[in-house]
């Protein structure tokens, strides 16, 4: 089995360059795991201490080189304060470390009075004409509010032609597949003030796990879009590949336990035909007419 080093390996390792030892019972599996090189080349080595086993290292200067190789000493400004900036700083890897950056939102609308800034109502339909899209970018601490109801797309093509659609909601956002915590908690936010979200991703076990995130986290206030052409679609434009991996098979076992109504109907028709449905086929249609 082999692990990779990871940042919570870091704690570890520095005690080890700066004090030559590591108490053996300091270390988890993963780490001694992902040393293999080290006890191998005879970098470290595990020996008996007092009351126990210790790490030595044995070639200070290649365990230091390692060390640096992993875990990087860069000198940060004194005014970056972005977990991306420190994260490949420290570990040569963006996504390391939790995000602290604020998402940045990006909404089309057919009408205004949806999107408020404490309180009055944002022009997101004169910025959808002329820009294309609205945007801001979503902190923990936020002025920015919806009321009404809004749609969340996950694809660009349903996302730039949703108001073809002739869908009841005005507004939609675009979420591009997971959503972060900071925004599920924004919206949970919002639906206990009385928004209404209605939720349009593939209709695929990646696609429908994320409705149902969203469910558990905002209960009634979001919906499954099910069109009624929903099965005519699946016949014509689904595709098998969508369940392909090994991942997406025990997504699809876990749904098929769901007792969402709209989850046991696209479920079905998974079973039925095989195979997952991606969202742009909502537009064929549109498009053949």
């Amino acid at each position: 089995m082999k692990f990779k080093i990871q940042p919570k390996h870091r704690g570890a390792c520095l005690q080890l360059l700066q004090k030559g030892v590591l108490p053996y019972s300091a270390c988890g599996r993963s780490l001694v795991i992902a040393l293999k090189p080290l006890f191998d080349s005879e970098v470290i080595r595990r020996e008996k201490a007092a009351g126990g086993q210790r790490l030595v290292v044995v070639n200070p200067p290649g365990f230091q080189r390692w060390f640096q190789q992993h875990f990087p000493a860069t000198p940060l400004d004194e005014n970056s304060n972005s977990s991306r900036v420190l994260a490949v700083a420290q570990f040569r890897d963006t996504k390391a470390l939790p995000s602290n950056l604020p998402e940045i939102i990006c909404i089309r609308s057919k009408r205004d009075g949806i999107l408020l800034r404490d309180g009055i109502t944002i022009e997101t339909t004169r910025s959808t004409e002329e820009n294309g899209v609205f945007a801001f970018a979503l902190t923990d601490e936020t002025s920015f509010s919806l009321r009404g109801g809004c749609l969340l797309i996950e694809n660009p093509a349903v996302f730039h032609a949703f108001e073809s659609m002739g869908l009841e909601f005005a507004l939609a956002i675009y979420t591009g597949g997971r959503c972060s915590n900071r925004f599920l908690a924004w919206l949970a936010s919002n639906a206990k003030a009385g928004l209404k979200i209605l939720h349009l991703p593939d209709y695929d076990p990646l696609g429908l796990t994320e409705f149902l995130r969203l469910y558990e986290r905002i209960g009634e206030a979001v919906s499954l879009f099910t069109p009624n052409n929903l099965k005519a679609l699946f016949r014509s434009h689904s595709k098998g590949a969508l369940l392909g991996d090994v991942k997406n098979q025990r997504m699809l076992m876990e749904l098929r336990k769901s007792n969402h109504p709209s989850i046991h109907k696209v479920v079905d028709l998974i079973d039925e035909s095989n195979a997952g449905l991606e969202q742009e086929a909502l537009l064929v249609e549109k498009r053949i007419s």
